[in-house]
């Protein structure tokens, strides 16, 4: 009898240390990566969102890369170790493209230093509107916005617009929702006397 409560008591312990041997594994493989160069981050920011890097510089996990472009001036927040952005926040707004200051926009708050953290901003707050996106796309295919869904990838936010266009097509056009370029244009339908001509 007391065999088998030693072979209880010992499996119990092996479980419990598996346990928290699985639970740490992912922690130990995240400090044991090397984290990416500044530069190779930086290059990967330029290719979503190109503009002149005004400043960057890595805080613990994370580099913070201050952006302008022709729209204002952004502090991105990247992941050290995988490259992934993990926030993009817009500082100043530019009226025109004179890139006259504006004040950020209603709902952000000015970028805040590692020792008073505030909670992550909704990016949500800091892409083009509907309503750019929605003249963009109408623009782009020479048509009138019928539905506008915003959407997220690996590569960030973007817009699917359905235009319709006088001829009877429709397309659907991806706008990248922060930098608002055109990122493609799927054709939907076809107009059925077009083949006919």
């Amino acid at each position: 009898m007391k065999t088998i409560y030693t072979w209880m008591i010992g499996g119990m312990v092996a479980a419990i240390l598996i346990t928290i041997c699985l639970l740490q594994w992912p922690w130990a493989r995240s400090l044991a990566a090397s984290p990416l160069e500044e530069k190779t981050v930086v290059q990967s920011v330029l290719h979503q969102y190109p503009g002149e890097v005004l400043e960057s510089q890595r805080l613990d996990n994370f580099y913070v890369i201050k952006l302008e472009r022709t729209k204002g001036k952004y502090v991105i927040k990247v992941n050290a170790y995988d490259g992934v952005i993990q926030s993009i926040k817009r500082t100043q707004m530019y009226t025109d493209a004179k890139q006259e200051p504006q004040d950020p926009p209603p709902g952000s708050s000015q970028p805040s230093d590692k020792s008073n953290p505030v909670h992550k901003p909704d990016p949500v707050s800091l892409v083009i509107t509907e309503n750019e996106a929605a003249k963009l796309a109408a623009k782009a295919v020479n048509g009138t916005s019928d539905d506008i869904e915003l959407h997220r990838n690996d590569k960030g936010l973007y817009y699917l617009v359905e235009v319709e266009i006088q001829d009877g097509r429709e397309a659907v056009v991806q706008i990248n929702a922060v930098s608002g370029s055109i990122d493609s244009i799927t054709w939907e339908k076809e107009k059925q006397d077009h083949d006919e001509s």
